[in-house]
């Protein structure tokens, strides 16, 4: 009887264990050194300016407009499922995988259609209501949304719950609102 003990599945586990020691190794690497960046300081005479180092990580920006936070979280929100199908058309394109699992992958495609759906309708509505703007991020467990306002009155916030349960199936507890000026 022979022993085949370097098959196809053990190269693959071994690629993969490498590969997993480089990521490690790379993320040691990274991490250990702090990422600086230069901020001019917005004060300014006639012969100072002021220019201070933060690492990333340790500081927020705490002078960002509400305006940038928005495209930036929806710019951010596109690419993350962007992402997010192309990994999905890969697996159905893959003739590998099993009915089952391409079944599954699927649901996935039409679960993220429909939250993209939901998504663009609780942030129509909550819009319609007079915020000037907001962005919601649906998940399997919840909602979070993130209006600009300087502050949510309580029949606010109700009105935006009842947005978000009446687009959704999330329960009340589940939603998290967020209120950015």
């Amino acid at each position: 009887m022979k022993w085949n003990w370097l098959g196809k599945k053990q190269v693959i586990l071994g690629a993969l264990v490498i590969a997993l020691g480089a990521a490690v190794y790379a993320n040691y690497t990274f991490a250990s050194e702090p990422l600086a960046f230069e901020v001019a300081g917005s004060k300014t005479t006639a012969s100072q300016t002021t220019t201070t180092t933060k690492n990333l990580g340790e500081s927020t920006y705490v002078n960002a407009e509400a305006g940038d936070y928005f495209k930036t979280a929806r710019s951010s929100r596109e690419s993350a499922r962007d992402e997010a199908i192309e990994l999905i058309e890969d697996l159905l394109d893959d003739v590998r995988l099993t009915d089952e699992i391409q079944q599954q992958a699927l649901q996935k495609a039409s679960a993220l259609a429909d939250a993209v759906t939901a998504e663009s309708d609780i942030e129509q509505l909550v819009k319609a209501k007079g915020f000037a703007d907001c962005v919601a991020y649906l998940t399997e467990d919840g909602c979070q949304l993130v209006v600009k306002a300087e502050k949510l009155t309580p029949e606010q916030s109700l009105q935006i719950l009842d947005i978000v349960t009446s687009q959704t199936t999330v329960s009340s507890q589940n939603i998290n609102i967020v209120a950015v000026p």
